[in-house]
């Protein structure tokens, strides 16, 4: 079977903006090659044995430049694998998706186009700015902010500038393309606003006029990615700002993990207006259990499961076996609330505690030396690792971010979370600086144990208020 390429635009930066289609894509994907500007956040939606590929441009440097993406694109796709090429916003505008199509379609590999949300359009919208209405714009114009040089002969027309006017990574020229707009007759106090880093929780925006915005981004030290918007609708959002009021809104936030599942704390803060992270990325590598290890079950009086992998694991090796949830004992017990709730959609009640009990089989993985004896009360269903197909993405975002406070959901968080920052190079000084939070005494004591020392009040409150469950 032949190849395929996807070119898929990510969306601006939220993570809710990609597209239903741009996910399904994903989720096929053998082979994803991803832009710096495309959230890393998507790229958990690939099957673990997708290979990713980190093209990363940058304005002053590239660490994939054009032409060797498009003969990666080829090479893979000739290969037979099915392809994604993730893009920010959506990859038709000024998003180079005709270069690389046409290179594909040379080779005679067969692609497809999947729009994304553009991000004048989103950057305007979370900045309070809609690009149209009917009482100050019913045009709207969208120009790069950097030309090549083949684009910059050519000339334009001055009926192609509407209302709104939308230039795309234009900080570096900005005074350049305000000058322009004036020469062609635009008044100088024409509104104009610069968004950075738009629909995230490091979104930034200042406003100005065409004679003044210069200065307020150099004052501000407003950088790329960065989304200008100028005309009447900028006015706006002084009363329709919404984005930047959310209750999280601003905070960076590292989720130490301790498992493989989507972190809800990342879901919750990130919906509330924050940059947060789940970090380290993990992953499960399932452990085949033994027809000796699944009559100890059966045979055992009370049962716990250690995790919510380990259920669907056991009961997977259950029906292999010829058996079903009737061959588990009637007492069964389980460590967390997400373990409890996977037990009761397959129709086990179970008894939440905090301790498993000498006499009980452990069911699950274990992350510490347990003795010899508890030893041999537990049936191991995985085992967890560093996903190392992230760990670019995860020093990268250590490297380029400022965070400000770990969150802490339990006693392994920490301990995964320290084993990565280690493995990364960065345990002694991060220890020193980083705030935490915390979910319960007991992890609050062995993160201080660990050597944390300040704790957020700020997000502690928000996780005392438990919306994020």
């Amino acid at each position: 079977m032949g190849g395929f390429v996807s070119f898929v635009g990510a969306g601006p930066g939220d993570v809710g903006l990609l597209t239903e289609k741009g996910r399904q894509c994903l989720e096929k994907a053998e082979v994803v090659l991803y832009d710096r500007l495309a959230n890393p956040r998507l790229l958990r939606y690939t099957k673990a044995n997708c290979q990713l590929i980190y093209c990363g441009k940058l304005p002053d440097r590239h660490v994939m430049r054009q032409e060797k993406i498009n003969d990666t694109l080829i090479e893979m796709a000739l290969a037979g694998k099915r392809v994604v090429r993730l893009k920010g916003g959506d990859p038709s505008v000024f998003g180079r998706v005709g270069e690389e199509a046409e290179a594909a379609r040379n080779e005679g590999i067969d692609y497809e186009i999947v729009p994304g949300v553009t991000s004048s359009i989103a950057a305007a919208s979370y900045a309070g700015m809609p690009v149209t209405h009917r009482d100050y714009s019913a045009s709207f114009t969208l120009r790069t902010g950097h030309s090549c040089q083949e684009n910059e002969l050519k000339t334009h027309s001055d009926d192609e500038l509407g209302d709104t006017i939308a230039y795309y990574m234009g900080v570096k020229n900005l005074y350049h393309h305000c000058q322009v707009l004036i020469n062609k007759g635009f008044p100088p106090e024409t509104k104009v606003a610069v968004i950075e880093w738009a629909t995230t929780g490091k979104q930034r925006t200042v406003e100005g006029t065409l004679l003044t915005i210069s200065d307020e981004v150099k004052a501000n030290n407003i950088q790329n990615p960065a989304m200008t918007i100028i005309g009447d609708v900028v006015a706006l959002r002084q009363k329709l700002a919404w984005y930047e009021e959310k209750r999280m809104f601003g905070k960076r936030l590292l989720i130490a993990k301790a498992s493989a599942e989507e972190s809800k704390l990342e879901r919750y803060f990130l919906n509330e207006g924050g940059e947060a992270y789940a970090f380290p990325t993990l992953k499960t590598e399932k452990k085949s259990i033994s027809s000796h290890e699944l009559k100890q079950i059966r045979l055992a009086e009370k049962l716990v499961f250690l995790s919510p992998e380990s259920v669907t694991i056991l009961i997977e090796s259950l029906l292999a076996h010829g058996y079903d949830i009737r061959d588990l004992p009637r007492q069964i017990y389980s460590l967390s609330e997400k373990t409890k709730k996977v037990l009761l959609s397959i129709g086990i009640r179970s008894e939440k505690i905090t301790e498993p009990s000498h006499e009980m089989i452990k069911v699950g993985y274990v992350n510490k030396p347990i003795s010899a004896e508890d030893n041999s009360k537990l049936i191991t269903t995985h085992h967890l690792q560093i996903d190392d197909r992230f760990e670019v993405i995860d020093k990268r975002l250590l490297n380029e971010e400022t965070w400000e406070t770990v969150v802490f959901p339990s006693q392994s968080s920490v301990d995964w979370f320290l084993a990565a920052l280690k493995s990364y190079g960065y345990r002694d000084n991060w220890i020193k600086t980083i705030s935490f939070a915390y979910i319960g005494q007991r992890v609050k004591a062995y993160a201080e144990e660990k050597g944390f020392t300040k704790i957020d009040e700020e997000v502690q409150r928000e996780l005392a208020l438990g919306y994020w469950k």
